[in-house]
Protein backbone atom coordinates (compact mmCIF):
# COMPACT_ATOMS: atom_id res chain seq x y z
CA UNK A 1 0.00 0.00 0.00
CA UNK A 2 2.73 2.37 0.80
CA UNK A 3 2.98 3.98 -3.06
CA UNK A 4 -0.99 4.73 -2.85
CA UNK A 5 -1.04 6.47 0.54
CA UNK A 6 2.28 8.06 -0.10
CA UNK A 7 0.48 9.64 -3.22
CA UNK A 8 -3.07 10.46 -0.84
CA UNK A 9 -1.40 12.20 2.01
CA UNK A 10 0.74 14.27 -0.71
CA UNK A 11 4.24 13.69 0.85
CA UNK A 12 6.09 14.20 -2.68
CA UNK A 13 5.13 17.82 -2.17
CA UNK A 14 7.14 17.53 1.12
CA UNK A 15 10.89 16.64 0.18
CA UNK A 16 11.43 13.74 2.46
CA UNK A 17 13.75 11.43 2.03
CA UNK A 18 12.39 7.41 1.35
CA UNK A 19 13.02 6.52 5.30
CA UNK A 20 11.33 9.70 6.69
CA UNK A 21 8.41 8.80 4.68
CA UNK A 22 8.12 5.46 5.49
CA UNK A 23 7.97 6.48 9.12
CA UNK A 24 5.17 8.40 8.10
CA UNK A 25 3.15 6.19 6.36
CA UNK A 26 3.50 3.50 8.84
CA UNK A 27 2.33 6.09 11.54
CA UNK A 28 -1.05 6.71 9.53
CA UNK A 29 -1.36 3.42 8.63
CA UNK A 30 -1.50 2.37 12.32
CA UNK A 31 -3.94 5.21 12.99
CA UNK A 32 -6.32 4.65 10.25
CA UNK A 33 -6.38 1.20 10.86
CA UNK A 34 -6.69 1.01 15.07
CA UNK A 35 -10.40 -0.71 16.08
CA UNK A 36 -10.60 -2.90 12.84
CA UNK A 37 -11.19 -6.15 13.46
CA UNK A 38 -9.62 -7.36 10.30
CA UNK A 39 -6.84 -6.11 7.87
CA UNK A 40 -8.01 -3.69 5.45
CA UNK A 41 -7.69 -3.13 1.40
CA UNK A 42 -6.34 -0.10 0.00
CA UNK A 43 -9.56 0.90 -0.93
CA UNK A 44 -10.74 1.38 2.94
CA UNK A 45 -7.39 2.65 4.26
CA UNK A 46 -8.20 5.66 1.55
CA UNK A 47 -11.20 6.20 2.66
CA UNK A 48 -10.34 6.08 6.27
CA UNK A 49 -7.80 9.03 5.30
CA UNK A 50 -9.88 11.32 4.12
CA UNK A 51 -12.08 10.47 6.65
CA UNK A 52 -10.07 11.48 9.36
CA UNK A 53 -7.82 14.06 7.33
CA UNK A 54 -7.56 16.59 9.59
CA UNK A 55 -6.75 14.10 12.30
CA UNK A 56 -3.83 12.49 10.06
CA UNK A 57 -2.17 15.93 9.44
CA UNK A 58 -2.12 16.31 12.50
CA UNK A 59 -0.07 13.33 13.02
CA UNK A 60 2.16 14.09 9.87
CA UNK A 61 2.66 17.79 11.61
CA UNK A 62 3.69 15.78 14.74
CA UNK A 63 6.07 13.32 13.00
CA UNK A 64 7.55 16.02 11.29
CA UNK A 65 8.57 18.37 14.12
CA UNK A 66 10.28 14.77 15.41
CA UNK A 67 11.94 14.02 12.38
CA UNK A 68 13.00 16.59 10.80
CA UNK A 69 15.56 19.13 12.48
CA UNK A 70 14.96 22.49 10.44
CA UNK A 71 12.07 21.89 8.88
CA UNK A 72 11.97 23.45 4.82
CA UNK A 73 9.67 26.34 3.61
CA UNK A 74 7.50 24.10 2.70
CA UNK A 75 7.54 21.82 5.61
CA UNK A 76 7.15 24.72 7.93
CA UNK A 77 4.05 26.20 5.87
CA UNK A 78 2.69 22.48 6.41
CA UNK A 79 3.22 22.61 10.01
CA UNK A 80 1.91 25.46 11.01
CA UNK A 81 -1.19 24.92 9.04
CA UNK A 82 -1.73 21.32 10.16
CA UNK A 83 -0.17 20.53 13.00
CA UNK A 84 -3.09 22.12 15.45
CA UNK A 85 -1.94 21.08 19.49
CA UNK A 86 0.62 19.77 17.71
CA UNK A 87 2.83 23.24 17.03
CA UNK A 88 2.67 24.85 20.72
CA UNK A 89 5.58 23.11 22.27
CA UNK A 90 8.01 23.87 19.33
CA UNK A 91 6.36 27.67 18.69
CA UNK A 92 9.62 29.42 19.55
CA UNK A 93 11.64 26.96 16.89
CA UNK A 94 8.62 27.86 14.29
CA UNK A 95 8.48 31.08 15.40
CA UNK A 96 11.94 32.16 14.37
CA UNK A 97 11.81 29.72 11.13
CA UNK A 98 8.73 31.70 10.08
CA UNK A 99 10.73 35.07 10.70
CA UNK A 100 14.28 33.52 8.82
CA UNK A 101 12.22 32.56 6.08
CA UNK A 102 10.30 36.11 6.05
CA UNK A 103 6.71 33.95 6.17
CA UNK A 104 4.30 36.74 7.93
CA UNK A 105 1.24 34.53 6.83
CA UNK A 106 2.67 31.43 8.90
CA UNK A 107 3.09 33.91 12.25
CA UNK A 108 -0.61 34.96 11.69
CA UNK A 109 -1.56 31.23 11.43
CA UNK A 110 1.19 30.69 14.50
CA UNK A 111 -0.50 33.57 16.98
CA UNK A 112 -3.51 32.23 15.71
CA UNK A 113 -2.93 28.42 17.09
CA UNK A 114 -1.03 29.54 20.18
CA UNK A 115 -4.23 31.68 20.97
CA UNK A 116 -6.60 29.14 20.48
CA UNK A 117 -4.62 25.53 21.78
CA UNK A 118 -1.35 27.71 24.07
CA UNK A 119 -1.11 29.10 27.34
CA UNK A 120 -3.06 32.25 25.75
CA UNK A 121 -1.33 35.63 28.08
CA UNK A 122 -3.66 38.38 28.71
CA UNK A 123 -0.39 40.41 27.68
CA UNK A 124 1.03 40.67 24.56
CA UNK A 125 4.41 40.54 23.56
CA UNK A 126 5.67 43.68 22.10
CA UNK A 127 8.52 41.93 20.17
CA UNK A 128 6.61 38.75 18.70
CA UNK A 129 3.01 39.99 18.69
CA UNK A 130 1.86 37.07 20.18
CA UNK A 131 -0.16 36.88 23.58
CA UNK A 132 2.55 35.01 25.23
CA UNK A 133 4.05 36.70 28.73
CA UNK A 134 4.07 34.36 31.08
CA UNK A 135 4.22 35.67 35.52
CA UNK A 136 7.93 35.83 35.19
CA UNK A 137 7.87 38.62 32.73
CA UNK A 138 8.94 36.67 30.04
CA UNK A 139 7.52 35.33 26.48
CA UNK A 140 7.28 31.53 26.34
CA UNK A 141 7.80 32.52 22.58
CA UNK A 142 10.62 34.73 21.80
CA UNK A 143 11.87 34.64 25.18
CA UNK A 144 11.70 38.85 25.43
CA UNK A 145 11.70 40.24 29.00
CA UNK A 146 9.45 43.06 29.36
CA UNK A 147 9.75 45.38 32.66
CA UNK A 148 6.96 45.37 35.40
CA UNK A 149 5.34 49.22 33.94
CA UNK A 150 4.95 47.73 30.95
CA UNK A 151 2.52 44.63 32.63
CA UNK A 152 0.59 47.51 34.89
CA UNK A 153 -0.14 49.21 31.96
CA UNK A 154 -1.12 46.57 29.84
CA UNK A 155 -4.06 45.11 32.62
CA UNK A 156 -4.78 48.61 33.25
CA UNK A 157 -3.54 48.37 36.68
CA UNK A 158 -4.22 51.70 38.52
CA UNK A 159 -8.21 51.17 37.68
CA UNK A 160 -8.22 47.93 38.83
CA UNK A 161 -5.65 49.04 42.34
CA UNK A 162 -8.36 51.36 43.17
CA UNK A 163 -11.58 48.99 42.97
CA UNK A 164 -8.88 46.59 45.18
CA UNK A 165 -9.25 49.27 47.99
CA UNK A 166 -12.52 49.88 47.35
CA UNK A 167 -13.90 46.42 47.59
CA UNK A 168 -11.10 44.35 49.47
CA UNK A 169 -11.22 43.14 53.36
CA UNK A 170 -9.02 45.04 55.75
CA UNK A 171 -7.33 41.91 55.84
CA UNK A 172 -6.90 41.10 52.08
CA UNK A 173 -5.55 44.96 52.14
CA UNK A 174 -3.06 44.37 55.25
CA UNK A 175 -1.47 41.60 53.83
CA UNK A 176 -1.22 43.29 50.61
CA UNK A 177 0.55 46.42 52.77
CA UNK A 178 2.69 43.58 54.62
CA UNK A 179 4.15 42.00 51.88
CA UNK A 180 4.51 44.60 49.45
CA UNK A 181 3.05 43.05 46.64
CA UNK A 182 -0.10 42.36 44.81
CA UNK A 183 -1.31 39.62 42.19
CA UNK A 184 -2.48 41.27 39.35
CA UNK A 185 -4.23 39.59 36.61
CA UNK A 186 -7.02 40.08 33.63
CA UNK A 187 -9.87 40.25 36.08
CA UNK A 188 -8.49 42.59 38.49
CA UNK A 189 -6.16 42.82 41.86
CA UNK A 190 -5.83 40.33 44.31
CA UNK A 191 -4.15 40.17 47.31
CA UNK A 192 -0.88 37.65 47.69
CA UNK A 193 -2.49 35.06 49.27
CA UNK A 194 -5.15 35.00 46.68
CA UNK A 195 -6.28 31.29 45.01
CA UNK A 196 -7.54 31.79 42.12
CA UNK A 197 -10.97 29.55 41.34
CA UNK A 198 -9.87 28.48 37.78
CA UNK A 199 -6.25 28.22 36.09
CA UNK A 200 -5.06 31.90 35.64
CA UNK A 201 -2.04 33.46 35.09
CA UNK A 202 -1.41 36.48 37.15
CA UNK A 203 1.52 38.86 37.70
CA UNK A 204 3.21 39.77 41.07
CA UNK A 205 3.13 43.57 41.36
CA UNK A 206 4.86 45.42 44.15
CA UNK A 207 3.78 47.96 45.31
CA UNK A 208 5.32 51.69 45.31
CA UNK A 209 5.24 53.53 48.71
CA UNK A 210 2.48 55.81 47.68
CA UNK A 211 0.68 52.80 47.13
CA UNK A 212 1.23 51.14 50.36
CA UNK A 213 0.04 54.52 52.26
CA UNK A 214 -2.60 54.14 50.34
CA UNK A 215 -3.69 51.40 51.30
CA UNK A 216 -2.92 51.99 54.98
CA UNK A 217 -4.99 55.17 54.98
CA UNK A 218 -7.77 52.92 54.07
CA UNK A 219 -7.67 50.42 56.92
CA UNK A 220 -7.21 53.02 59.07
CA UNK A 221 -10.45 54.71 58.05
CA UNK A 222 -12.18 51.56 58.38
CA UNK A 223 -10.65 50.63 61.59
CA UNK A 224 -11.47 54.17 63.36
CA UNK A 225 -14.27 54.13 66.38
CA UNK A 226 -17.80 55.09 65.85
Amino acid sequence: MYSHVYDALGLSQLGLDDEKSRKIVLDVLDFVTQGLSSKPDLETVLRRIRRFKPQVNELISLRLLELVEKPTREQLEFIIYNGGRAVVNEVGKLYKLAREYGREDLISALQYAWSKFGIRSPVQCPKCGFNSIMPDYSCFVCGAVVGEKYIREALGFSEKFRLFIETGSVSELRVAAERGYVLLGEDGVHHPLYKPPKPTLLFQVYLKPDEISTIIQEINSREQPF
